[in-house]
Formats: structure tokens, C-alpha cells, sequence
């Protein structure tokens, strides 16, 4: 948001005006939570938990240095308690420029929610961790909690 490094005099609030309704009428159509400017970088998120295990992304990133278009990347992870190790896979979906119809993103975002639905565990082919940081704050029980809508 205003006064990050990547925001300069309202740069990303600008950037994102242009994508904002399409990237909410994906969202809620296909019952996924919205963060906007996740994480106060240029990148709105949609997320959820998959049905399959895991959390699941699409995200819709924008950089001061191509600042006509957007990169729509998906991602998939799942984590595993006991090895404290995260398995997924991240996949870029396409570009999206500033001037094209919105309704070509919500398309894209909303085609690629649908993508990321079907990929199997055969295609988390990246491995991290360990993390054993999991064990120090959290317990079995609340690891495997999510406050994302399950697909």
C-alpha cells in the first residue's frame, strides 16, 4: 500500500485500478479469497485450499519496470508435517496488458484457477525445507488448518 518501497506517489493503487474489476469478478465466481496487494507488493492473490491437499494460488503481478503489463502465475504447494518439507509446483499462465478487455483476464485468472483444480501430485515437482520452524510454533492439529474456502 502507500509508503511501501514499490509504491511510488500511488503507482500500484494506479496499476491496479485499471485490473481490479475483473480480477474481483474472477474471484468471487469461482469462490476463492482475494488479497489485494498481498504481502503490500504489487500482486493481488487469489487463493484457496485445495480439495486435493495444500493451498493454491493465481496471482496477478505488476512491475514499475513493464508497467503495461501483468503476469498471471498459479501455484500449488503442499506441505508435510512430519518431514518438514513443502512439495509444489508454479507454472506461469500468460501476460495481460493494460489495454485489453478486462474480460479476457477474468477469463485467464478464472480458466487458470479451474487448470490448477486438475494438477495431480505427480506435478509438485519442487521441492524446500526442511522448515522446522512448523514444529516450534504450531502444533500437529493446527498445521493442517486453513481459513482459505476449500474447491
Amino acid at each position: 500500500m502507500a509508503g511501501t518501497s514499490w509504491d511510488k506517489l500511488g503507482q500500484m493503487d494506479a496499476a491496479f485500478e485499471v485490473v481490479a474489476p475483473a480480477i474481483r469478478r474472477a474471484a468471487e465466481a469461482e469462490n476463492v479469497k482475494l488479497f489485494e496487494f498481498h504481502r503490500d507488493d504489487p500482486l493481488w492473490r487469489l487463493a484457496w485450499a485445495r480439495a486435493a491437499g495444500g493451498e493454491a494460488s493465481v496471482d496477478v503481478e505488476w512491475t514499475e519496470d513493464t508497467p503495461d503489463t501483468y503476469w498471471v502465475i498459479a501455484t500449488w504447494f503442499r506441505d508435510d508435517w512430519e518431514s518438514t518439507m513443502r512439495r509444489q509446483h508454479v507454472e506461469e499462465v500468460g501476460e495481460f496488458g493494460r489495454n485489453e478487455p478486462g474480460d479476457r483476464l477474468e477469463t485467464m485468472l478464472r480458466d487458470a484457477v479451474r487448470k490448477v483444480d486438475g494438477w495431480s501430485e505427480q506435478d509438485l515437482d519442487e521441492e524446500s525445507g526442511p522448515y522446522p520452524e512448523w514444529h516450534q510454533y504450531q502444533t500437529r492439529e493446527e498445521f493442517g488448518r486453513t481459513r482459505l474456502p476449500r474447491r
